[in-house]
C-alpha cells in the first residue's frame, strides 16, 4: 500500500458480496462452457468503503487474466472471498506495518486462481453458464493490470499477482474492511462527536485511523509528530477529548509525549499503541498516567472499544459484540 494513494471522495460504505457476484455473473457469461467457475463466499460478507463500479471492473479484469492464463489440465477458475484479521505477522519495528505494507486490521480477501493451483472443496459453488447463447457477450473490456493495481491501492488495499509457468496466474487481493452500516455511528452532527487526537509518524496508519474512527462516531485530528500535537494542545488544551499516540515517534516516544500532555492537561485520557512494547515499557507508560496501552497488532476494534469505554459511552446492543467491532 502506498502512502500517497489518493482517497476517492465518491467511495461508499457497502457490502462486498454484491460487487463480487455482479463481476462473477459478467465473467461467467464470457467463459466457454467447458471452463467452470467455482466460487466460495465467506459468511462474514465484509463491508468496504469503495466505488462498486470500479472494483467490479477490477475484479472482472483479474478474472479474465486468470482465464487467459489457463494452461495444462486446469478446467476451473476458482474465486474465494473471506474476511481476515492481519494481526499475527510480526510488525516491522522501523515501519510499523505488516507483511506487504498493510497496517494491522480487518481485511476482505479475494483470491482468484485456477484448480491447478487451488483445490476446490464442498463449500465452492459452480456458477452455471448462461442458458441462452444470446446472453453471452462477444467480449468484455479488460483493464490493464497496472490500472487494476491502481484501483486496489486507491482504497488502501494490496494486490499480489503471481504468474507461474505451466500453472497460470493467480491474484491475492486485500481490501480494508469498513464498519458495517448497521453498527456504524448514528447520523449525529460531526461537531457533537467526541474528538480524538491521533499521533503517528507512519502515514498509512494516520489514513487508516482518520477514515475508520469517524465511522465509529468520532472526530479525528491526526499529527505526524509529538511536536505538532503539543503545539495544538498548547493552543487549546481542551480541543480534544482523548489523545492516542504511537509509542515510537521520530523525535520522541509516546511516553515522552504523555508526560508533556499531562503537564498541559492532567485529566486528558491518553492511549499509547505500539507493535513492540514490552512489559517494562508498558509498566512505565501506566506509571506516567497512560489510560491504556494497546498492541498495534490488534485490529482497530480494540481501540474503538477502548475509546467508547474510557469516554463512558454505553454502546448500542449491536455494538456490544466484540465480533461486530472487529469488522473495522
Amino acid at each position: 500500500m502506498h502512502a500517497d494513494a489518493p482517497h476517492d471522495e465518491d467511495a461508499v460504505n457497502q457490502r462486498l458480496e454484491p460487487i463480487v457476484l455482479r463481476a462473477m455473473d459478467r465473467f461467467r457469461a464470457l467463459l466457454p462452457g467447458e471452463v467452470e467457475l467455482a466460487l466460495e463466499l465467506s459468511h462474514e460478507n465484509p463491508w468496504l468503503l469503495t466505488r462498486a463500479d470500479q472494483l467490479e471492473q477490477a475484479l472482472l479484469s483479474a478474472c479474465i487474466v486468470a482465464w487467459q492464463s489457463l494452461v495444462g489440465l486446469a478446467t476451473q477458475i476458482v474465486v474465494e472471498m473471506s474476511e481476515v484479521l492481519l494481526d499475527d505477522v510480526v510488525l516491522d519495528p522501523d515501519a510499523d506495518k505488516l507483511q506487504g505494507g498493510l497496517p494491522p486490521r480487518r481485511y476482505a480477501r479475494l483470491v482468484i486462481t485456477n484448480n491447478s493451483r487451488a483445490a476446490t472443496g464442498p463449500f465452492h459453488q459452480l456458477l452455471p453458464a448462461p442458458a441462452l447463447t444470446d446472453d453471452r457477450p462477444a467480449s468484455a473490456r479488460r483493464l490493464p493490470l497496472v490500472e487494476v493495481r491502481r484501483i486496489i491501492e486507491r482504497y488502501h488495499g494490496m494486490i499480489n499477482i503471481s504468474p507461474e509457468p505451466g500453472r497460470g496466474t493467480a491474484f491475492d487481493i486485500y481490501l480494508p474492511a469498513a464498519v458495517p452500516l448497521e453498527t456504524a455511528a448514528s447520523g449525529e452532527e460531526d461537531s457533537g462527536n467526541p474528538h480524538v487526537m491521533y499521533v503517528d509518524d507512519y502515514e498509512p496508519m494516520r489514513v487508516l485511523v482518520s477514515e475508520t474512527l469517524p465511522q465509529a462516531g468520532f472526530r479525528v485530528t491526526c499529527h505526524e509528530s509529538a511536536r505538532q500535537a503539543l503545539v495544538a494542545l498548547q493552543a487549546d488544551p481542551f480541543s480534544c477529548d482523548m489523545l492516542v499516540t504511537d509509542y515510537r515517534l521520530q523525535t520522541h516516544t509516546g511516553v515522552d509525549l504523555l508526560k508533556q500532555v499531562k503537564l498541559l492537561r492532567a485529566d486528558l485520557p491518553v492511549i499509547i499503541i505500539s507493535g513492540y512494547m514490552d512489559s517494562v515499557l508498558e509498566a512505565r507508560a501506566y506509571e506516567e498516567g497512560a489510560a491504556l496501552v494497546i498492541s498495534k497488532a490488534d485490529d482497530l476494534s480494540a481501540l474503538c472499544v477502548a475509546l467508547h469505554k474510557l469516554l463512558g459511552h454505553t454502546p448500542r446492543p449491536a455494538l456490544v459484540s466484540y465480533s461486530d467491532w472487529a469488522r473495522l
